[in-house]
């Protein structure tokens, strides 16, 4: 099985390819007011190249000309597709460009000798590039280099290659319930009842910390704006703090994932909720800090995570109905009270923890569903709602899931 995956490197700040970078992003700029299209629906790629190919064609190579459009009406798609609103044409601020390599381009290429070959508006150039340690292995099993994307952050030039790796191909057999909290922010139970807990309380507290730092800068960012005074500094500040909690969510995300794939057997099936989190309306009135507490939740990241680990090692991701995995009995399937982490059935007696009753109820729902035959469906394709069949591997990143 063929996987992609993403390694960042590290270019040198040469003149001519921090040209060629702000000269792509130039050109998608002017592209995205004929895109946007006032009064009418945002042209697609083949439109958008027939109607301003000739306008911006001499400023990069053909092919990055090309690769500038599509991405520019690839943004208005996804914009769309997910139904947020295009009022204006969008900003294309941060400068980076799009490389082709192997063959679909010749924009950029990796040579034996340990240098990058790359097209720049100064011509031909022959850089020299750094991998992380801790990814040379990836870089170097990659069975083909589809890309490399060069992005300006801070004065400097970071490249992000995307490469095609061979994987395993994934035998599930164990199943695993995982289920995603906010306090504690994974626990899992495999098939032998083993349990796994792993707490978000020090995040969650450190991201409330930066939050209450935020407002308050907020206010002070407000009051100079007021006195009419430079409010340079506040700024950079809320910048700094935003970064790095980006940058510490990213962090905790991936090292949560590690430790699930490390806990659990070969050839396992991970099994989530097919959650689907809606945005909390404006005009809907909530708890204090509820749409903020909603909107740091970091479950889908977590679960791009898991899955990207979960493919290297062969495993398999299932996804089922989240409908009363909360409230129901895992010894007798009725429903019982649940009061914070503790829940208690007044049926049976069973007392156990809520987080681990969930757990067991995604997993004992998979499991019955499998030996069952149950409905199998790829999440948002309608095509394939009554489509009737055993459960699949997921051999590629499509999600499935189980009523």
């Amino acid at each position: 099985m063929e996987i992609k995956r993403m390694v960042p490197i590290l270019l040198p700040k040469d003149p001519d390819l921090l040209a060629t970078v702000q000269t792509f992003q130039q050109v998608q700029q002017e592209l995205s007011g004929s895109c946007y299209n006032k009064g009418g629906k945002p042209l697609g790629a083949i439109a958008l190249q027939h109607k301003c190919y000739d306008s911006v064609k001499g400023k990069l190579s053909a092919q990055m000309t090309i690769s500038a459009i599509r991405l520019v009406a690839a943004t208005y798609k996804t914009a769309k597709s997910s139904q947020k609103p295009i009022t204006k044409p969008f900003d294309f601020r941060r400068a980076r460009a799009l490389f082709l390599v192997g063959q679909r381009g010749r924009d950029a290429d990796f040579r034996a000798d340990g240098t990058l070959s790359i097209w720049t508006v100064g011509g031909r150039k022959r850089l020299n590039y750094q991998v992380p340690k801790a990814l040379q292995y990836i870089f170097s099993k990659a069975l083909e280099i589809d890309s490399l994307t060069v992005i300006e952050h801070d004065g400097k030039l970071v490249g992000r290659v995307r490469v095609t790796l061979e994987a395993p191909e994934p035998k599930g057999i164990h199943p695993v319930g995982i289920d995603l909290n906010e306090t504690n922010i994974l626990v899992a139970v495999d098939a032998d009842d083993r349990e796994l807990f792993i707490s978000g309380l020090s995040t969650k507290v450190r991201n409330h910390r930066t939050h209450k730092t935020r407002s308050r800068l907020h206010k002070k960012l407000a009051t100079r704006k007021a006195e009419k005074k430079d409010t340079r500094s506040c700024r950079r500040l809320l910048k700094r703090l935003s970064r790095r909690q980006g940058n510490r969510t990213r962090t905790f995300c991936s090292q949560v994932a590690k430790q699930l794939v490390d806990w659990v057997k070969p050839n396992s099936v991970l099994v989530f909720e097919d959650l689907k989190m809606p945005k909390v309306s404006k005009k809907l009135r909530v708890a204090k800090g509820a749409k903020r507490r909603l909107s740091q939740w970091e479950h889908h990241l977590i679960r791009l995570n898991v899955t990207n680990k979960a493919q290297e090692r062969g495993m398999v991701i299932e996804y089922v109905n989240p409908r009363y995995t909360s409230q129901h009995c895992s010894k007798c399937g009725l429903r019982g009270k649940r009061k914070r982490h503790r829940f208690e059935c007044p049926h049976c007696g069973h007392l156990d923890h809520a987080d681990k009753n969930a757990a067991i109820n995604i997993r004992n729902r998979y499991t019955v569903l499998r030996s069952q035959g149950g409905e199998s469906q790829s999440v948002g394709s309608e095509a394939q709602e009554k489509s009737e069949g055993k459960p699949r591997h997921q051999s590629q990143v499509t999600d499935r899931k189980y009523p």
